[in-house]
């Protein structure tokens, strides 16, 4: 058993990858044969892989939890979007990681992931964000159960977490979002014409962050007042990003008002200025997309300099929905099934998930059908 650097530049992987180990393993009829691993970039890799393959074959349950779960991520890696996996980690980093990294994982039973839940439960984290730790633990002993012959898992028996019944959401709690007012007073103030094209871009969309930052001139088509929404970027750590597909795999096209383009062409002239300016440059940003730091740290400066509380990038979303729910509402329309069936599309989520979301905020509903009332 040991390690081996391919001398061999030939033999090497095209990304230039060349430590590989050899050991042996039983086959199915209980022989030795010779293995040869995969060429891994460093000697490092190679010798962590090559612990995990010699556990795995002596003594595939008595194991390091954190060994398990590297060999989980490493699978991940292959199977699940690398922005999926990455808000995986994190999540395993900071919440699942300290607790059991001093476990085996065959020495981990139903009342140490209990406790593990109590523990986290006092962090007071979302029901959605705790349930989605509870899928990642359960994944990593999926794993275990299929890899290194666990014979159950105890995060399965111990179940999900549950939200108490008694517990009082106000409807400003579910959402928070500007008014048109509000945003007219936000948007007064910013001189600087990127930023007030970026935040106007924002609220006129409804468009996600990643998506708003990946999209380059190439995607706005200004003949039919189109925007094509088909990548965005998500970051791995601080300032280090990558394209990839939209969050649900599904490119729409959005349709502008007559308020973001003209801003948008007023921006476009100042930004063709630039003599080596390309359509293949990002809209925000020109040749390098923003960084997130920079964008929460003007989104806030600019909400001081306003008077107004802040929101995050995500609630410019919200509020996009809800200034076109008023004026839904304005124009008369009461059918709700109808806006959200325009709705979904636009904003790349189900009708379900869009109704879940925004419904609290037609008022109108509760109205017509105490008129109803009122007639008898």
């Amino acid at each position: 058993m040991a390690i081996y650097n391919e001398t061999d530049k030939t033999k090497w992987t095209k990304d230039g990858r060349h430590w590989y180990f050899m050991c042996y393993k039983k086959d199915f009829n209980g022989i030795n044969k010779k293995y040869k691993s995969k060429k891994y970039l460093k000697k490092t890799e190679a010798e962590e892989a090559e612990r995990l393959f010699l556990m795995k074959r002596d003594n595939p349950t008595h194991q390091e939890f954190t060994l398990i779960s590297k060999d989980y991520f490493r699978e991940l890696f292959t199977t699940r979007k690398d922005s999926t996996v990455y808000t995986y980690l994190n999540a395993y980093k900071n919440n699942i990681e300290p607790y059991f990294k001093t476990f085996y994982i065959n020495d981990i039973n139903v009342q140490t992931i209990n406790n593990w839940k109590d523990t986290v439960q006092k962090n007071k984290f979302s029901i959605r964000y705790l349930n989605k730790m509870y899928n990642i633990l359960k994944g990593i002993f999926d794993f275990a159960m299929k890899n290194y012959g666990l014979q159950s898992n105890p995060v399965v028996i111990s179940g999900r977490f549950k939200e108490k019944n008694d517990k009082v959401v106000k409807d400003e709690e579910k959402i928070r979002y500007i008014t048109y007012e509000q945003f007219q007073q936000f948007i007064s103030v910013i001189d600087d014409l990127m930023w007030k094209t970026f935040f106007t871009f924002l609220y006129y969309t409804g468009m996600r962050k990643g998506e708003v930052l990946a999209l380059t001139w190439n995607d706005i088509n200004f003949n039919n007042d189109t925007i094509a929404v088909n990548k965005t970027i998500y970051y791995k750590l601080k300032n280090n990003a990558s394209i990839t597909s939209t969050k649900n795999h599904e490119n729409r096209k959005i349709k502008m008002s007559k308020t973001l383009k003209d801003q948008l062409l007023i921006y476009k002239k100042e930004i063709m200025k630039y003599s080596d300016y390309s359509n293949n440059w990002f809209v925000f940003g020109c040749s390098r997309f923003l960084a997130p730091t920079s964008i929460d740290r003007y989104k806030n400066y600019y909400f001081e300099l306003a008077g107004l509380e802040p929101i995050t990038i995500h609630e410019f979303r919200h509020s996009h929905v809800s200034l076109l729910i008023n004026e839904y509402i304005k124009s008369g329309q009461t059918d709700t099934s109808k806006f959200f069936l325009m709705m979904s599309e636009r904003m790349g989520h189900t009708i379900q998930v869009m109704q879940n979301t925004y419904m609290h905020l037609f008022p109108t509903v509760q109205d017509q059908i105490v008129d109803l009332l009122n007639k008898l």
